[in-house]
């Protein structure tokens, strides 16, 4: 008797009142804004903002008026959410060139903050705070940059600025490029004792080939012509070249 009535309880909780389901919270985000713009991103959950357009991982609105929103989280409830008026002034810059760096001055704000500029979009993962100057090193590419000023939760409109590259580096040459001779084939052969990338062939300055190893096979040539082997660094620039001639 016992087993029975035990056999009828599980069976009774098993199938009893299911469990009401989970409402998920409301949007929990994180809110920028620089100059006209104002920034969403979500911290937890998908997310959808009235009124913005959706760039990447933010939701952005340009509206230098202060305002408020609402966010609504997919499967949760809307927030209301609500933004200061833009601070219009931007920081008065000044930049000192030197060789291999620059020194930017600010001036009109406590405190700035400095972002890449990717695509002429501000980088927003990459602020970097700083207070009246900042020195930044050359790279061998162009580097740009937005600096806004800060006051309180708000930042002012930025100012761009692009620090010109530093020469390139000199890249080493081939060394002992010949050529040989097969069967209805021509053989280019170098030797390289740095760092590469890899080489580029020319035949009379136009591009015919691109190659990692040290020789470069191409159908023999009826006719007199010249090659060129370029290097190609591991950054990605390249050598002047080193040429020889064939003459049949």
């Amino acid at each position: 008797m016992r087993r029975c009535l035990w056999v009828l309880f599980l069976f009774s909780a098993g199938c009893g009142i299911k469990a009401k389901p989970e409402v998920l919270k409301g949007p929990e985000v994180a809110i920028k804004r620089i100059g006209d713009k104002v920034y969403v991103k979500s911290i937890a959950g998908e997310i959808r903002v009235k009124g913005f357009e959706k760039v990447g991982d933010y939701w952005i609105k340009e509206n230098k008026e202060a305002f408020c929103f609402v966010v609504e989280r997919v499967g949760g409830k809307p927030n209301k959410f609500c933004v200061e008026r833009a601070i219009e002034e931007r920081p008065y810059l000044k930049v000192e060139e030197e060789k291999d760096f620059v020194r930017l001055m600010l001036l009109g704000f406590e405190a700035y903050r400095l972002y890449p500029l990717k695509e002429k979009s501000i980088d927003l993962e990459e602020g970097k705070d700083f207070k009246n100057s900042l020195r930044l090193e050359r790279d061998y590419w162009e580097r740009c940059y937005a600096i806004t000023g800060i006051k309180g939760i708000l930042e002012s409109q930025p100012v761009e600025l692009c620090v010109k590259p530093k020469p390139p580096p000199v890249v080493k040459e081939v060394e002992k490029l010949e050529v040989r001779t097969g069967e209805n084939k021509l053989y280019l052969v170098w030797f390289y004792k740095e760092n590469y990338k890899e080489f580029v062939i020319y035949e009379r300055g136009k591009e015919i080939g691109r190659t990692t190893g040290f020789a470069f096979e191409i159908p023999l040539p009826k006719d007199k012509t010249s090659f060129t082997v370029k290097v190609i660094s591991p950054l990605g620039f390249e050598s002047k070249g080193v040429s020889v001639d064939y003459n049949p």
